[in-house]
């Protein structure tokens, strides 16, 4: 609509160990932040606390040794996973979303 503000949000995932006492656990943390105006050397500084996390993604160990339908199975599982967990992100860029502007 007219006058509104678009408010880019950026999402970040890297395999980690989640588990260092408990054996071999990784997962792919799923990390947001709305600041994407904010120059990246201050997000990506750690005291910034820019990104929070939203959830754990699986990192999956497949018996069948076809490679190619095992990225198939692990990339339909993550993005049913990112349609799961941003479910209202999508729904408030179809509808908006009102907040108060800080400049008036």
């Amino acid at each position: 609509p007219e006058g509104a503000t678009l408010l880019g949000t950026i999402l970040s995932s890297d395999k980690t160990n989640i588990s260092v006492l408990m054996g071999d656990h990784v997962a792919h943390p799923l990390l947001i932040t709305g600041l994407a105006n904010i120059h990246m050397n201050t997000q990506l500084k750690s005291s910034s606390n820019s990104f929070m996390l939203t959830a754990l993604l699986p990192v999956l160990k497949f018996l069948h040794k076809n490679k190619c339908l095992c990225g198939v199975l692990a990339d339909c599982l993550i993005h049913q996973c990112l349609d799961i967990v941003l479910k209202l992100l999508k729904e408030t860029t179809l509808h908006g979303m009102i907040l108060s502007d800080p400049v008036r």
